[in-house]
């Protein structure tokens, strides 16, 4: 957070998106029920240290450590569901002030079994108001169509092939993984996928079973007409398309692929057409060697799958140009705003379908897809740039714009042999560098790590803001093996103070959690 705009945020004063808390040694009850109205509402922040009529007395710094703490703790044991939000420390005028950016969430929230919701700037407990609490369902279920209860479907409706590819993808990074030994109905219904629907007490799948896992009649018969993706090359520049459109029509193409099959079948669909339409760039630093096109539009695929709202008028599509791509997604929102990439708020729209594409690998934890785009962009051209819109409320187009041959003189990139490269490569000079990667500045202040498990450490230093015990950083990193977790990744980062144990004095202690200490967060 720029310590300009919240300084503009707090001259401003509360409203329904902005709401100021006066808490200095700790963190009261009215921050998280705040925080939960957000949730539930439209989104927004907290300012911690600041009175309501908009005076800054700032935060205790003795008591900062402990507060980060107990916000962490709070929204992991005491939100249903849980909701991973990160507070900026900002410096205002010497004074530190919590800043808890809220994003909407597409589930209702509870803080400590109440449900709170917000009007105008008030925050209002609704826990017994039953009317409120089933419009607050029934607003979140148009919002997030996966949560949509299906009451007659059933099993024989779903494709096995794409069970399949769900075990096989997941016994590759963890052959012990619990959801191996389930059958696809045990699997379905412990993991969330059957529900009771709040407003006519049907009971059945939900919509998310039907995207991830339904043969191709089963998602016609449940998302008729809307649901589609849409693959398109075309090789010619962007501007160049719409330039020439009256001459250039729309059905006219180099390639393409229209998927109505389920997300599974979706994504390695889209990878592969990505694979014959765009250049492979590899990244060698010191002893890794990383597919930077891989990495990259795996989140920009995955991001277009999970965060859409599957019951929209507007289909899915991924548009490749020579100079660009574009993807387009419907959506829902009441607020349409000019947001920069950087700045967008991170939500998970489908936390199901989320879920299932984590433990598949394709993609990390919440905000990772952002970061990741962020990260890699850069290695595959250096001249590129991101942009987004929200269009009429109604749908998101992301755009990554390529091809500036000069944009890759300090790079040590590769072509593929077998790819078509938009433009060749140019070697490194003299008088350039490479820039530092993540990984490169994680080996120089941790030099025990073996260089093989430094991403490893890059997602548990990241994930780690929040404290985690060791089995869950194990399974997040797709590791089996506790001894080699613990001597090749856990020791160097606790040697080199990047992660601390939250009982250093018992470190085998059941309770034992881990965090990312300020200097592993300074170097994050």
């Amino acid at each position: 957070m720029d310590v300009k705009e919240l300084k503009q945020i707090i001259s401003r004063g509360e409203s329904p998106f902005v709401d100021f808390s006066k808490c200095t040694t700790e963190l009261t009850d009215s921050v998280f029920q705040s925080v939960c109205s957000f949730l539930n509402k439209e989104g927004g922040c907290v300012v911690v240290g600041v009175h309501d009529f908009g005076k800054i007395v700032g935060v205790a710094e003795l008591f900062i450590d402990n507060m980060l703490k107990k916000f962490a703790n709070a929204m992991e044991e005491e939100f249903s569901p849980v909701c991973t939000i990160v507070p900026d420390i900002v410096d205002v005028g010497g004074k530190k002030l919590f800043y808890i950016s809220v994003p909407k969430s597409g589930e209702v929230h509870r803080y400590k079994n109440k449900v709170y919701d917000r009007m105008g700037c008030e925050v209002c407990d609704i826990t017994y108001s039953y009317n409120l609490v089933e419009n607050l369902y029934l607003r979140k279920r148009n919002e997030s169509s996966e949560n949509i209860v299906c009451p007659f479907l059933r099993m024989s409706e779903l494709d096995e092939m794409a069970f399949r590819l769900m075990r096989e993808r997941i016994a590759a990074h963890n052959p012990s993984h619990p959801w191996l030994s389930l059958t696809n109905e045990e699997l379905l219904h412990t993991n969330g996928f059957w529900r009771k629907d709040p407003i006519s007490s049907k009971e059945g799948f939900v919509l998310a079973a039907v995207l991830l896992f339904g043969k191709e009649e089963t998602i016609q018969n449940y998302c008729p007409v809307t649901y589609r993706t849409d693959a398109i090359y075309r090789k010619i520049s962007y501007d160049k398309f719409y330039q020439l459109a009256s001459t250039y029509p729309e059905s006219r193409y180099d390639d393409r692929d229209i998927i109505f099959s389920n997300l599974t079948d979706a994504y390695t669909r889209l990878m592969k057409f990505v694979h014959r339409n765009l250049p492979k760039r590899v990244l060698n630093k010191q002893a890794m060697s990383v597919n930077v096109r891989d990495k990259l539009f795996c989140e920009i695929i995955t991001n277009i799958l999970v965060h859409r709202e599957y019951t929209h008028k507007y289909p899915c599509r991924l548009l490749i140009f020579s100079d660009k791509v574009v993807t387009e997604n419907g959506m829902h929102t009441s607020r349409e705003e000019n947001k920069t990439f950087a700045s967008l708020d991170i939500q998970r729209r489908n936390p199901l379908i989320c879920k299932v594409f984590q433990e598949m690998g394709w993609i990390d934890d919440l905000g990772s897809g952002k970061n990741n785009i962020l990260k890699y962009a850069p290695f595959y051209d250096k001249s590129y740039e991101i942009g987004v819109e929200i269009q009429n409320a109604e749908k998101f187009v992301f755009s990554l714009s390529y091809g500036n041959e000069e944009g890759l003189d300090d790079l040590n990139l590769l072509s593929s042999a077998t790819a078509a490269p938009l433009y060749t490569p140019s070697f490194p000079t003299e008088k350039t560098k490479m820039e530092w990667t993540y990984a490169s500045r994680l080996s120089e202040a941790c030099p025990s790590i073996d260089i093989s498990y430094v991403d490893k450490a890059e997602s548990i230093l990241e994930a780690c803001i929040k404290p985690l015990p060791i089995q869950d950083m194990m399974k997040m990193v797709k590791q089996s093996n506790r001894t080699r977790f613990r001597q090749n990744i856990i020791r160097p980062l606790l040697e080199e103070g990047l992660l601390a144990m939250r009982i250093p004095t018992k470190p085998s202690s059941p309770l034992q959690k881990y965090f990312t200490t300020e200097k592993g967060k300074t170097l994050l």
